[in-house]
């Protein structure tokens, strides 16, 4: 839903009612805030990430944004820097261009030059350059900062540094691209969506802007639905609620990039994953992804698939345990065995091993879910606080070890991954997700298209990514089969408030690669999966 005109920031407000913009026909029109525009309006920090689909007008918003804020508050430094020469060239004349055309008497401006406008009545500046043409640190002070296609930007990340240490705590930054691989922007997204850094993710998928459709006939409209393309995911798209007006703009656009999907969908992403094309080399190539709006945030980093869980439903849950020191994520991954579904997923990166297993606990018990745990390192500390509260029969160990003394019982618990047999729980998770389970999470899927056999034959995540996502969903596929074995048909489970993020999640699945060979072969290598 578009924000109305009474949800406009002050700036939002100046905007509309100060500057003018050319409309596609070249006509002076007032500048309206579109649905993208509006939406980032309404929302910013003060620390905000934009992954987007080209055009939509994010560049053109901040423009104008620090242009009225040069214009109404005293001593304003904005700086808006660009990936390359051509478009920061474009930039300044869009900002020349809200200048000339302003609606009431032109503001004067000083030292107008290729890159810098001065306003000295207010004490106000306004630079536009391109990422690397002049370096910004301690002594500079930017009191608003857009940096645009920053995936393009060269050396990205040292750039950062510099602009980080201008802008004060009050200042405003914001970070907008399209995707351009696993970079630093990539990554910089990733940590924003899972809630683990100062970035507020504002994603903007293409299928929600208005202006990405085509008017149709009746007789077109009844053509283009009876010719659907499978290769082009159409289907799909109409039962996500597609109109047939998008499908016909997006056939439009897929002849113009020579019907390169991959091409369209990082150009064009209607979710966060598909911003950040796949890895070729990634194991987990064909994955049975549904992004749905039942798949919901009840709480910060804690999201449920509505309608779970259910009465006489089995849910098998995994786990993998961080150090819980802002790094890498505790996670509890969830799925359902009968309708092989992901439904729940819990994230966060600042709990405590032995608090963990208290989230474990209230989140799992709500879905009488059987457990996995990873027992790797933090893990154990998890285990020995879950299996003093949890049922003991609904945490996964190892039945051929398993003994009485209570050391040994308490290293039983869990899975313990080895390089022996991690080529096996990944995989079963592999074939799982390519012929069973229907994944919701665009985390998980981000995290899957990057998780690759190293030449060393380590599987994990590429360099500069992570993996605890999948790690966890892998010991929800290691328990599977016991959480099958021990469900019963008319075992209760209690239903959950969609507001309380402590009951949720919970179940994993049983190892059963015995097929599995190592090191693992690409999936689309593999004849039975394709």
């Amino acid at each position: 839903m578009t924000p109305s005109a009474t949800t406009r920031s002050k700036e939002g407000f100046l905007v509309e009612h100060l500057l003018r913009i050319p409309n596609k026909e070249g006509v002076d029109v007032d500048f309206r805030l579109n649905e993208a525009q509006a939406l980032v309006d309404a929302n910013l920090t003060g620390r905000d990430i934009i992954p987007k689909a080209r055009q939509e007008g994010v560049s053109s918003y901040f423009l104008a944004r620090y242009l009225v804020a040069c214009l109404a508050y005293r001593n304003t430094k904005a700086v808006v820097i660009s990936h390359d020469m051509e478009s920061t060239q474009r930039l300044l004349t869009r900002v020349a261009y809200y200048i000339e055309n302003i609606k009431g008497p032109k503001p004067v401006v000083r030292n107008q030059s290729k890159d810098l406008i001065t306003f000295p009545k207010m004490g106000s500046m306004f630079f536009i350059g391109t990422a690397g043409s002049r370096k910004f640190g301690r002594g500079d002070t930017i009191t608003h900062l857009h940096c645009s296609e920053y995936a393009f930007w060269p050396n990205a990340k040292e750039i950062m540094v510099g602009l980080m240490q201008a802008v004060p705590k009050t200042g405003e930054i914001c970070l907008e691209s399209t995707g351009n691989g696993y970079n630093d922007y990539y990554r910089r997204c990733m940590r924003a969506a899972e809630g683990k850094s100062i970035w507020r993710l504002h994603f903007l998928p293409w299928h929600t802007f208005s202006e990405y459709q085509m008017e149709l006939t009746g007789i077109e409209k009844r053509y283009l639905k009876a010719n659907l393309n499978e290769d082009w995911e159409e289907r799909q798209l109409i039962a996500q609620g597609i109109s047939l007006e998008k499908l016909a703009w997006r056939r439009l656009k897929l002849d113009e990039l020579d019907y390169d999907l991959g091409a369209f969908k990082q150009e064009y992403p209607s979710t966060l994953d598909e911003c950040f094309q796949m890895s070729s080399e990634s194991i987990f190539v064909n994955v049975l992804y549904e992004p749905t709006s039942r798949w919901q945030e009840v709480s910060r980093g804690y999201w449920v698939l509505e309608d779970h869980p259910q009465q006489g439903l089995t849910y098998t849950a995994g786990v993998d345990v961080a150090a819980g020191v802002g790094q890498d994520s505790s996670v509890i991954e969830i799925f359902c065995l009968e309708t092989g579904e992901q439904v729940a997923e819990y994230t966060n990166n600042r709990i405590d091993p032995e608090a963990f297993a208290g989230k474990v606990e209230a989140v799992c018990q709500g879905w009488q879910a059987y457990v996995t745990v990873e027992q790797n390192n933090h893990g154990i500390l998890t285990l020995a606080t879950l299996k003093k509260s949890y049922p003991n029969h609904l945490l996964h160990s190892d039945p051929a070890t398993a003994t009485n003394k209570e050391e040994n019982r308490l290293f039983n618990l869990g899975y313990k991954t080895t390089v022996r047999n991690k080529p096996l729980m990944i995989g079963r998770l592999r074939t799982l997700l390519a012929k069973e389970w229907t994944i919701h999470s665009p985390l998980l899927k981000s995290q899957l298209s990057t998780f690759i056999e190293h030449e060393n034959g380590k599987l994990e995540a590429q360099e500069g990514c992570e993996d605890d996502l999948v790690m966890a969903a892998a010991c929800a596929g290691v328990g599977s089969n016991r959480a099958a074995l021990l469900a019963s048909p008319g075992a209760a489970v209690t239903r959950s408030s969609p507001t309380d993020p402590f009951i949720l999640e919970g179940l994993l699945e049983e190892l059963r690669g015995a097929g599995e060979r190592f090191p693992i072969r690409p999936q689309h290598a593999t004849a039975e999966w394709n």
